[in-house]
């Protein structure tokens, strides 16, 4: 009996163990890597100053206004929540406008918000402005390019998606030098509306490259077939439906919450440990550079060893980093900045791949918006709970110790759940011989 030949699209056997091999035809053209290219530099600009280079003006901030750290870290809970209900909007929103405006309105509306960002007076008037700044974050975040890259490509899609979601890293292993920096020769406020003029700068550019997705199909060639219904990933195949996605709702929660606890707290954190704001701003460098290099990395182990069994390891990696983070010095934190980085750039990348791997199918656009608000209510808890325990405690370190323990268990859930998508498709293709997985 003659063997079926998997697609190139369709997701790999026994849960992503092993990535099928690429045909030929299935390489993606100039014209897609062109898109990811640009996708790449706007999430350098609008991911890396909102997450990293915003966080690096905190301690002229906090002097300026006279407020607590936790009543400024809610910031980032709306700001996070804001772009995850954006997220979801989005969703739905790209099946009537082409994702491209949507990235370039997204740059405009980043600009306009910094400016007026350089003139608040208050933090209920930064509370409204990290609403805005949520919106101009989802226009370019997962949504947008997961649903691109499976327009776009049909192969090499995790390497794909993992090169453009390496734009945050970028982004942030440079903004948060340029602000201190910009700090000693400027106040805060000059500051934000010298950023403004940045994603200005950057629109024709992206204009160019960010180009509406279209079908990578050959003209005239048939379309796969694939099974009706609103679930065609991985899912479809697990008997466990209930369970399936509970751990994976489990796992993406306590990686988010813990990662961005960490992340959106790790400035202040280090200055307290005894590093003046050069190094801290360098340690900051360090984590985003180590993740920049670590989600390409992982975007190639993934094709070559499965999506599923990498995001697993990454855990762990995200978990040692923790630990180390919490319990050592300035010296041990340094080895804590390269894992955290290394981990959290995995976790975040295959994260979106497993999501979207799990939910292929005609609803996809709209569930991976509702896991952005699942994320995002999940990274906007961690930062605030963080921020609230250094309120009450005077350290970052018990919250901290929590966070490495919602890592392991975040860890445990993604490895039960790659048992069971394992033994999912191991039942469905027991009678239907597939081709060699490569």
């Amino acid at each position: 009996m003659t063997q079926k030949t998997v697609p190139v699209s369709r997701v790999a056997p026994n849960g992503g163990t092993h990535a099928p091999e690429v045909q030929p035809a299935a390489m993606p053209d100039a014209g897609a890597w062109a898109l990811i290219a640009g996708l790449l530099m706007v999430m350098t600009v609008c991911h890396g100053i909102i997450t990293s280079g915003l966080p690096a003006l905190d301690s002229a901030i906090l002097a300026d206004l006279g407020i607590s750290r936790g009543a400024l870290k809610l910031r980032e809970t709306i700001f996070l929540l804001s772009a995850g209900v954006s997220g979801l909007g989005i969703g739905f929103l790209t099946a009537r406008v082409p994702p491209s405006r949507i990235v370039l309105a997204g740059l405009v509306l980043l600009a306009i918000t910094l400016t007026a960002y350089g003139h608040a007076r208050s933090i209920g008037q930064i509370y409204a402005l990290y609403g805005l700044l949520g919106l101009s974050f989802a226009s370019s975040h997962v949504v947008i390019v997961v649903l691109m890259v499976r327009a776009r490509f049909s192969g090499l899609r995790t390497l794909a998606t993992s090169i453009a979601l390496s734009g945050t890293s970028i982004g942030a292993a440079i903004f948060p030098s340029l602000a201190v920096f910009a700090l000693e020769q400027a106040d805060w406020r000059s500051v934000l509306r010298v950023a403004a003029i940045i994603p200005l700068a950057l629109l024709p550019v992206a204009a160019v490259l960010v180009r509406s997705a279209k079908p990578n199909r050959r003209e005239g060639a048939p379309e796969p077939a694939v099974p009706s219904g609103p679930l065609l990933g991985a899912f479809a195949q697990v008997p466990r439906h209930r369970l399936a996605l509970a751990l994976l709702l489990a796992a993406t929660f306590g990686t988010f919450f813990a990662s961005t606890a960490f992340l959106l707290n790790l400035f202040l954190y280090l200055q307290d440990i005894g590093l003046g704001a050069r190094m801290a701003a360098l340690g900051m460098t360090l984590v985003f550079l180590t993740g920049l290099f670590g989600k390409v990395l992982v975007g190639a182990a993934a094709e070559r060893w499965g999506t599923n069994r990498v995001w697993n390891s990454q855990q762990m990696l995200l978990l040692a980093g923790a630990l180390l983070l919490s319990l050592g010095g300035p010296m041990i934190a340094f080895a804590g900045l390269v894992l955290l980085g290394a981990g959290w750039a995995g976790c975040y990348v295959l994260t979106q791949v497993v999501i979207a791997n799990s939910f292929a199918g005609p609803r996809l656009g709209q569930m991976t918006g509702a896991f952005i608000v699942f994320e995002s209510i999940a990274s906007g808890s961690g930062v605030f709970v963080a921020g609230r325990l250094f309120d009450l405690f005077g350290s970052y370190r018990p919250g901290f110790l929590i966070c490495a323990a919602l890592i392991a268990g975040a860890a445990l859930a993604a490895f039960l759940f790659r048992r069971l998508v394992e033994g999912g498709h191991a039942v469905a293709h027991r009678e239907e011989p597939v081709g060699d997985p490569g």
